[in-house]
């Protein structure tokens, strides 16, 4: 939502169950004040103040995020996408006689950064932020499972100092039980307990009373223990009663460290090479606005008509070739994407052939928010007709916006709906971005070989799906 050139942004407020349009850099600074040490660097402050600005790009609706899901027409929701905020009057009375001054340095930061967010291939990039890494951040697959190019792994002795470098924590052993829904052995006099670097070395007779063992690195006689701990018996074992567990840094580890950056901001390094540190290959820039005009703006979505070559796909009874008419709709849906503010690649632009393995290795190169193969069906009843689509099971995304280009095409085309179901197809599972596969209709059948020979109708195939693209980025 615009006005007076401010960004609007719709956020669902849980304890009040009502929805507020708040300005964008309100909500940066309400998310900010729960996230930061304001006696921190104002260096630090600028980076916190984009990494947030950053996220609220990434998944509010009107930059066409996927919005709170469970809110109809809500850009983000300030509990649910773990964006917690805190009102002003909470932090004036934390902060009290220091307001004043906290305030005029958080506002520096934030209208010093305004605009900025953190991309990577022109996409705002999920900006995760820890506490205190510890010695490394960790590469994102070790801690989520997936491989994500900038949430890389890289040395950091700038948190030494953070209060979070070195910790323990004391469990009794009922309590691990519990959170780990595990269950000790019974401890029984027979058991040979052995700590490594405590309790080692235990030597048990035929009866189980202790004959030596080594303690902190002494060796001792059963007999000796028994005496000067004053134990009823030889036969003992030894067992924790509290386990501690000492870490070493906070938080998930990937991405930013907070307590890092801000030591680099002590040592003289800008919010920017700060961010270019923590996140490889990433750039700092400044967002687009959404625009009603150019509501795709900044989606980059790669087309692939299929076949080409000598490789014609199905054919009509009539002689149309697949491969042709899937290219004359991608070349139309192109032209239509980019007027709504699109980057759009093609994977051919001609009658060439690329193979299954070069089209997966082209999407999963440039990493279009989507992948869309354009194909049609074949089948030897030639009454058979309808539109398919494919996506991958378990992308709701793709299947979201298989459901938009379905509901859109009938709408445009009279075509049939004949489902959108998930598939083991070789691209939808190979591309590692959200992908679709669209089954135009069934060339096989004279029908719809006729209504594929007028442009108008492909102009109308084209239209269906770019307004199921843009109905998708809309809701």
């Amino acid at each position: 939502m615009l006005g007076n050139n401010d960004i609007y942004i719709k956020v669902y407020r849980c304890l009040t169950d009502k929805i507020e349009s708040l300005p964008m850099e309100e909500v940066v600074k309400m998310m900010i004040l729960s996230e930061i040490n304001i006696d921190f660097h104002i260096e630090l402050l600028k980076c916190q103040t984009i990494i947030a600005r950053t996220r609220i790009v990434k998944e509010a609706k009107c930059f066409g995020g996927k919005g709170y899901s469970e809110v109809e027409d809500c850009d983000i929701c300030d509990r649910d996408f773990c964006i917690e905020m805190i009102n002003n009057k909470y932090i004036k009375d934390k902060w009290g006689d220091n307001y004043a001054k906290n305030n005029k340095k958080l506002n520096e930061a934030i209208n010093s950064t305004k605009g900025l967010i953190i991309t990577y291939n022109n996409k705002p990039i999920d900006a995760k932020y820890h506490s205190t890494c510890g010695g490394a951040t960790e590469n994102s697959e070790n801690v989520t499972g997936n491989q994500i190019t900038y949430l890389r792994r890289v040395l950091c002795d700038y948190c030494k100092e953070s209060p979070y470098w070195d910790n323990k924590r004391d469990f009794f052993l009922d309590e691990i039980e519990d959170k780990l829904r595990i269950k000790f052995p019974n401890i029984t006099p027979s058991l040979k307990s052995e700590i490594k670097g405590f309790i080692e070395e235990v030597d048990k007779d035929e009866s189980g009373r202790v004959l030596s063992m080594k303690i902190g690195g002494k060796k001792f006689k059963g007999t000796e223990i028994r005496e000067l701990l004053g134990l009823n018996s030889t036969r003992f074992s030894i067992s924790p009663a509290v386990i501690s567990f000492n870490t070493q840094g906070k938080g998930h580890g990937i991405g930013f460290c907070q307590y890092g950056g801000n030591e680099m901001a002590q040592k003289g390094h800008s919010y920017y090479e700060i961010l270019k540190y923590y996140y490889t290959g990433i750039a700092v820039k400044k967002y687009n606005k959404p625009s009603i005009k150019k509501p795709l703006s900044g989606k980059l979505i790669m087309l692939d008509p299929a076949h080409g070559g000598e490789d014609n796909g199905s054919e009509g009874a009539k002689g149309m070739k697949e491969k042709d008419v899937v290219l004359e709709v991608g070349k139309y849906t192109k032209e239509r994407l980019e007027d709504l503010g699109a980057i759009v690649i093609l994977t051919r632009e001609d009658d060439r052939y690329l193979s299954l393995s070069k089209r997966a290795e082209l999407a999963n190169d440039k990493k279009p928010d989507f992948f869309i193969t354009l194909s049609l069906s074949a089948f030897p009843n030639t009454s058979v007709n309808g539109c398919e689509i494919y996506h991958y099971r378990g992308d709701k995304d793709s299947q979201a916006l298989g459901n938009y280009i379905m509901e859109n095409l009938v709408k445009e085309t009279n075509l049939i709906n004949r489902g959108v179901r998930t598939a083991e197809l070789f691209l939808v599972k190979e591309v590692r971005n959200s992908a679709i596969q669209i089954f135009i209709d069934y060339l096989t059948n004279p029908d719809v070989e006729e209504k594929l020979a007028d442009k108008k109708n492909i102009q109308k195939i084209s239209k269906g799906i770019v307004q199921g693209i843009v109905s998708f980025y809309k809701y």
